[in-house]
């Protein structure tokens, strides 16, 4: 009899799991409560048989609370729960602490429970994302590429294994108050601008969120570039997610700024000076090698954002994030904008945070704020605030009293309202504006509050 060319389960593969390493951490944990200190990030989510995850844990409870769990006590509890019989009850009890040889191995077992996890997890987003790719319902073909990179990097990071005392904090903590009482500089990633940093104690730390927040026409984007090319210059790569202004704009502004050509004649060639091709030749060679990465796309999710910020992270470095603006994001979670608003500043701020880098967040104000005499902005005027106020480590208002007072004395002066700051003070800082070249610079000699001539309206009384 010919042997059969095909079995009909020959395809069919066994779901990544190991029973022996699950019962052996059982068993270790039944014999010395104390292994418990040895499971790393283990999880009752790990084990691959639901009445493994059970008896985790119960047995996980009970040594936290400071109860013994052995073979009795842990079936005792299982009897008042009520889940006897849904996890072999006492003949496997005595069996998991029978069969095992004892804790020393613990850790290495735990790690083989959540490797094996994690490829259940590979096999679980392929499918998802493969299913994906032939039934697409309208997404793009990005979309589908960095949901799948957001399926698999939760995949590829570790948690941190156990807490750490503050006595091994304090080293390095010291060690860089030494190195700066000595003139070595502040590792906070500086602005640009001298009063801004001065407020900020040294400019943008690592890991924080920074909400840059004001009316249209205030110039959130012109700071924004004007810091992002500082940083680029003088740190390292800077990434800008520009929703809104496309790149070939984002690139006559950065013109104007590093070649001191107002933004008309750069719109305008026609405008152009005999003065100005030289610094037009200038500013473009300085540009070419600026480490300053543009992507325009519109409507980008907060998954994708994640995904080409880790790529970018990993193929050149990143010093700084800047995402233009917060409401033009897309998906989020909630039904509510509020919420879905509250779900990407959250995000913005994971990121920040595993990334190691600042990242700045433009954001938009409600209009409600110009029907008030005073339209310096409130942290109520956050639009769609949700939970900005709560996620953001910093936020800084920009306001120019001339938007609104043609006549102001503050003409070309523009205020940085820092609203929160959660390492430091509240204040503001003035910057000089030059609407010409959408520029922003530093106030020579500094802020001197010029006294107003007439009130703006009458008080509605006699003098």
């Amino acid at each position: 009899m010919n042997a059969p060319d095909e079995f009909p389960n020959e395809h069919i593969r066994e779901v990544p799991h190991s029973v022996e390493m699950e019962q052996s951490v059982l068993g270790a944990l039944l014999l010395n409560n104390e292994a418990i200190d040895m499971l790393g990030g283990l999880r009752s989510e790990h084990f691959f048989r639901y009445e493994h995850r059970l008896l985790f844990e119960t047995i996980q409870k009970m040594i936290v609370a400071g109860r013994t769990a052995d073979v009795v006590t842990v079936y005792e509890h299982l009897q008042t729960a009520g889940h006897v019989d849904r996890t072999g009850g006492l003949p496997y009890l005595n069996a998991l602490a029978n069969n095992t040889p004892g804790s020393a191995n613990v850790a290495r077992y735990a790690q083989i429970v959540i490797d094996r996890w994690k490829l259940r997890g590979i096999l679980a987003a392929a499918d998802e994302i493969g299913s994906m790719a032939y039934n697409r319902n309208g997404m793009e073909v990005s979309e589908i590429i960095a949901l799948a990179q957001s399926k698999f990097e939760p995949l590829a990071e570790s948690r941190a294994s156990e807490p750490r005392f503050i006595g091994e904090y304090l080293a390095p903590v010291v060690e860089e108050i030494d190195e700066q009482s000595h003139g070595a500089p502040s590792k906070a990633i500086p602005t640009g601008f001298r009063d801004l940093d001065w407020r900020l104690d040294g400019g943008m730390n690592d890991g924080e969120l920074f909400i840059l927040a004001g009316r249209p026409s205030m110039g959130k984007t012109a700071l924004a570039m004007a810091i992002a090319m500082y940083v680029a210059e003088c740190k390292g790569t800077v990434l800008v997610f520009s929703m809104e202004m496309p790149g070939k704009q984002l690139t006559q502004r950065g013109i104007s700024l590093q070649g001191g050509i107002p933004l008309p004649r750069i719109k305008n060639g026609s405008k152009m000076t005999d003065e100005d091709w030289p610094r037009l030749t200038s500013a473009v060679a300085g540009l070419a090698e600026m480490p300053l990465l543009l992507d325009e796309s519109a409507g980008l999710s907060l998954a994708e954002i994640t995904s080409r910020a880790r790529a970018a992270k990993r193929k050149h470095g990143l010093k700084l994030i800047v995402v233009d603006y917060l409401q033009l994001m897309t998906g989020g979670e909630g039904e509510g904008r509020t919420q879905q608003v509250g779900s990407y500043s959250r995000g913005l701020k994971s990121l920040a945070k595993n990334l190691g880098v600042p990242v700045i967040a433009l954001a938009q104000l409600n209009r409600g704020l110009e029907a008030r005499p005073n339209k310096r902005p409130l942290m109520s005027d956050l639009r769609d605030s949700g939970e900005i106020e709560q996620d953001a480590d910093t936020i800084l208002f920009l306001y120019r009293d001339e938007v609104y007072n043609p006549d102001s004395p503050d003409k070309g002066v523009a205020e940085v309202i820092i609203g929160k700051q959660r390492n430091g003070a509240l204040g503001v800082a003035h910057l000089a504006f030059i609407g010409e070249h959408a520029k922003f610079g530093d106030l020579q000699g500094g802020y001197i509050p010029v006294p107003r001539t007439k009130p703006r309206q009458q008080r509605g009384f006699e003098e």
